[in-house]
This record gives structure tokens, C-alpha cells and sequence, in this order.
């Protein structure tokens, strides 16, 4: 991890370049017959979970608004371009983005609705130097102060999280990639902020 943020290769999947290849092949085949939306459903269905598990009130919120993202993402198809590396994936996180937010303004506009994200939905990835400087924090806390963030830096670490790049966050946010590494610094600096007190009171009661 380097002083300016985020670690650019934390939760990144080893092998982007063989899975742009097969998002390439498999948006080809779905254009032709829907049928063969399945391999694209499967492979991003755990990215755009966690991604909506972290935004929405509740697991049920997050499966719904997750399922509703891949049936906007299977209707507008047909009219999808591939533009380069990770292009489908920029693509679906952009649609996953304006759907989160669409329920977040619906939530707004419904205060009552519980604000219960099950702990397991902080299993965002394996071990990586952010996890690390929070592993005193449970996942109940880690979800807290992540949806604490002030809104543009939150947008920044949850795509993060979920594994988009500085350039698939920039286009997903409509911002450059200089200002999406500035908002991870600045997340990254929060975060450790409000974690310091957790990480003493922690080692305080292994103490006692």
C-alpha cells in the first residue's frame, strides 16, 4: 500500500486481461441469443451483490436491486459497444451505479426502512493491506464507517471494493482518474481516523 491511498492492485482479480477476453466473447454470443447471458450473469453476480450489499438497507434490498441491475443490463444489450478493456464492465457498474442511487433516493423518500446489512456482506474480499489496517474493527463496524464516508468517497471505495480500477471508477463516476485516487487518499485517511479508536479499544480489552 503507498501513502497516497489505496493499494492499485488490492481486490483486483489476477487475470483481467482473460476476463476481458471472455466478457468480449460471451457480450458477443448474448447479443445473438440471450441465452448465453448466463456465463456474463455468473461471473459478475458476486461483484454487483456486494457492491449493492453495501449500498442498500438490507440483504433483500441488495438481491432485489442486484437482480434489477442485470435485467437493465440484459435489456440495453443489444445496443452495447465494446470500447476497449474492461468495457463491459465499466459498463455494468455504470448501470449498477445509477440503480443503487435511484434506490437510495427512494429510501430517502421512505425513512422508515430498517437499516440492517447482515455482518456477512463486510466478506468483501481476502486479506489486503486495507483489511489489514482494520482487522481489529468487526464487519459490522467495517460497513459503518465505510457507509459514513462522505457520499463521493464512498462511491470511490465501494467500487473499490467490488474490484473496478481507477480508470472503471473514473468512467462509472463520470470523474478523471487523478480525482478518483485523491478521493481514495482521502477515504484511506478517514477510514483509519475513526479505526484508530476501535483498534485501541480492542487491544485495551485483550489486555484486561
Amino acid at each position: 500500500m503507498t501513502s497516497s491511498g489505496f493499494n492499485r492492485t488490492a481486490f483486483m482479480p489476477e487475470t483481467k486481461s482473460v476476463e476481458d477476453e471472455a466478457d468480449a466473447r460471451d457480450v458477443a454470443a448474448a447479443q445473438v441469443d440471450v441465452a448465453a447471458f448466463a456465463p456474463l450473469f455468473q461471473r459478475y453476480w458476486p461483484r454487483v451483490y456486494r457492491y449493492c450489499a453495501l449500498r442498500c438497507a438490507c440483504s433483500a434490498d441488495a438481491e432485489d436491486v442486484a437482480s434489477q441491475i442485470f435485467v437493465r443490463a440484459l435489456a440495453k444489450l443489444p445496443a452495447f459497444e465494446s470500447r476497449g478493456p474492461g468495457a463491459f464492465r465499466r459498463w455494468l457498474f455504470t448501470i449498477a451505479h445509477h440503480e443503487v442511487a435511484s434506490r437510495a433516493r427512494y429510501e430517502a423518500r421512505h425513512p422508515a426502512r430498517a437499516l440492517d446489512l447482515a455482518s456477512e456482506h463486510a466478506a468483501l474480499s481476502g486479506p489486503s493491506p486495507e483489511h489489514a489496517a482494520i482487522s481489529a474493527a468487526d464487519a459490522d463496524a467495517l460497513l459503518a464507517l465505510v457507509r459514513d464516508l462522505p457520499p463521493r468517497l464512498r462511491e470511490v471505495v465501494e467500487l473499490r471494493l467490488v474490484g473496478l480500477t481507477d480508470r472503471e471508477i473514473a468512467e462509472v463516476l463520470g470523474i478523471s482518474s487523478p480525482a478518483v485516487r485523491k478521493a481514495q487518499s482521502r477515504a484511506l485517511a478517514h477510514l483509519r481516523r475513526q479505526v484508530s479508536p476501535l483498534v485501541s479499544e480492542e487491544e485495551h480489552h485483550h489486555a484486561g
